[in-house]
């Protein structure tokens, strides 16, 4: 799993260029796609991104820090929203702050983590 703060940082992910497109665009989306100003309130407001990667299990996510751990059962538990990015991808986000601080959960459909099959429930819901 890699935790993103830096919007620059989703280029060294090693996404196909039309996933990595699709993700910035449902991330920047709720601020006119512009890139400088979603960071600033990511920035502003404690916001991440946390990337299942594919080699993930249950068993490495299992083994991250108890903070992580604490985000990735709060976005299972209590998604905003589950949207398809692609027909490949899922992106979740809760909000967890007043000001609207957050974290993204992005994965694979194909993941077979429980946090990923428990956030595919709420795909098209």
């Amino acid at each position: 799993m890699k935790m993103i703060n830096n919007l620059q940082d989703i280029a060294q992910l090693g996404l196909t260029p039309d996933i990595e497109q699709a993700l910035m665009h449902n991330l920047t989306e709720p601020f006119d796609f512009d890139i400088e100003a979603t960071q600033a309130t990511w920035n502003e407001i404690n916001t991440r991104l946390y990337y299942i990667e594919p080699s993930d299990s249950d068993e490495s996510l299992s083994k991250e820090g108890k903070a992580e751990q604490s985000m990735l059962r709060f976005v299972k538990n209590y998604p905003e929203f589950v949207d398809g990015i692609s027909d490949s991808h899922l992106l979740a986000l809760a909000i967890f702050t007043s000001d609207g601080g957050g974290c993204y959960v992005f994965a694979s459909k194909l993941s077979q983590t429980h946090i990923v099959n428990e956030l595919k429930t709420h795909l098209d819901n």
